[in-house]
């Protein structure tokens, strides 16, 4: 039985109802765990590996220490990535939300990258830079830019016109001042959510860009095991960038709760 602590106002849940969600997620896996394994006994080892095979790959290849080689190079990869997409993606996105002007002649193309297929990109990135660190980081920026640049925009669109006119009150002055001390710290929360849906397209670009500039990094591991069908050794490269790209999503939710909540 679950019992609730109330304290004034406020429900504080004990140990019991914090391990619910919890414990809802360990049965949702253990189901899928299961569904894997029939889907093992109906398509076979090519098609779909069993679990056991690929936890053993996945084991294989750590301690030998090409996961860990490779999940470094895609973390820097990604870190460079990532940090240069909100560099880009703030300044225009700023640049967007308060002038008419740029807003209505960047806008087009933002969109027009934001619904353009990462992929496609790919060959042209190959031609203009090749195989170097530079194309693959460029592959990562183009999947990452656009949605810190709308999340920013968008939200310095929407003036907060009571915290300006007492900011100006506490004499504030000034388009920048407004920026940084009012405009900006407002539309935190939603450059956050921005944030964190560039986090999870910033992965996919990442792993695009190692699969085909194939130099290194978890996608390079992926293709070499693909291409010998090894498909359980392609499982258990393809595990470690899920976590990752869960695991960085969760800290910037995290964060985000945070300023929500100061915001409140």
């Amino acid at each position: 039985m679950t019992a609730v602590i109330t304290t004034g106002a406020t429900s504080v849940p004990t140990r019991s109802m914090r391990w619910k969600e919890p414990r809802r997620h360990l049965l949702f896996l253990a189901g899928v765990l299961v569904l894997w394994q029939l889907g093992n006994l109906a398509l076979g080892q090519l098609v779909l590996p069993s679990v056991p095979s690929v936890f053993k790959a996945l084991l294989e290849i750590t301690l030998s220490g090409a996961l860990i080689k490779a999940m470094g190079e895609s973390i820097l990869l990604l870190f460079l990535g990532l940090s240069a997409a909100l560099a880009i993606g703030f300044f225009f996105g700023v640049l967007i939300g308060r002038s008419k002007l740029a807003q209505w002649t960047l806008s087009p193309y933002f969109s027009a990258l934001f619904v353009t297929p990462t992929v496609a990109l790919v060959p042209l990135v190959l031609v203009w830079f090749g195989f170097g660190l530079s194309g693959r980081v460029l592959v990562v920026i183009l999947a990452a830019v656009v949605p810190i640049m709308l999340s920013v925009a968008g939200s310095l669109r929407d003036e907060p016109g009571e915290l300006v006119e007492v900011a100006r009150s506490f004499g504030v002055r000034g388009e920048i001042a407004l920026l940084v001390h009012v405009r900006l710290r407002a539309a935190l929360p939603v450059i956050l959510s921005g944030f964190r849906l560039a986090v999870g397209r910033a992965v996919v670009g990442m792993a695009v860009a190692e699969t085909y500039l194939r130099l290194g990094g978890i996608g390079a591991l992926i293709n070499s095991y693909g291409a010998l069908f090894q498909t359980d050794y392609v499982f258990a490269s393809i595990l470690p960038l899920t976590f990752l790209g869960i695991g960085l999503t969760k800290l910037v939710s995290r964060v985000e709760r945070h300023f929500q909540g100061w915001q409140s």
